[in-house]
């Protein structure tokens, strides 16, 4: 599931580039520069994990790059894609993604964190191994950078750790101070 998270990741940014034009320095000043482009794409950084405010119980892992929550089989991965805003990505949240991708569409919900940044979360289920499971794949960012976060717990857990999930969404923030790192 994994491969296919990447691989979905990979379908959804891929067709959203980013084009300007080229202010290269190095290009004589008297030749034209409205054909020249320059192409942004999409890079996942290295992402802080104070971002957010994980539910109790979920600790740093360094599986991946998130929380973990052993006791209840449950997870936070944490990617910042730069060069990609939040709407552009969940344009590719189609039905086709979620079809692919082996999951059912439960949700779509708009939100504003209480720091302020604004995002849309989806809300799905799979089954993996006869568990089922709930997704959560958030988008939440700026014009410039996106937070994705993937969460992932057994629908059995549901009554006991949605309320929190949904705290932790609300504790996004993308400024974070070096300080605080």
């Amino acid at each position: 599931m994994k491969n296919s998270l990447l691989f979905g990741l990979l379908l959804l940014l891929t067709p959203h580039i980013s084009l300007g034009q080229s202010t290269d320095p190095q290009e004589p000043e008297n030749k034209n520069n409205s054909d020249s482009l320059v192409v942004n794409l999409p890079e996942k950084v290295e992402t802080n994990l104070s971002l957010i405010t994980p539910p109790e119980g979920f600790e740093p892992t360094d599986k991946f790059n998130g929380y973990i929550h052993y006791e209840a089989s449950s997870g936070i991965i944490m990617t910042m894609i730069d060069n990609a805003n939040y709407i552009k990505i969940s344009e590719g949240m189609t039905d086709d993604f979620f079809r692919k991708n082996g999951l059912t569409f439960i949700e779509k919900q708009s939100f504003v964190s209480d720091n302020g940044v604004k995002g849309i979360y989806y809300k799905s289920s799979f089954v993996t191994s006869d568990v089922d499971f709930i997704r959560y794949m958030v988008y939440a960012g700026d014009l410039n950078k996106t937070l994705w976060l993937n969460i992932t717990y057994p629908t059995k857990l549901e009554e006991l750790i949605e309320s929190d999930i949904l705290t932790t969404i609300q504790s996004i923030q993308l400024n974070i101070n070096q300080d605080e790192k």
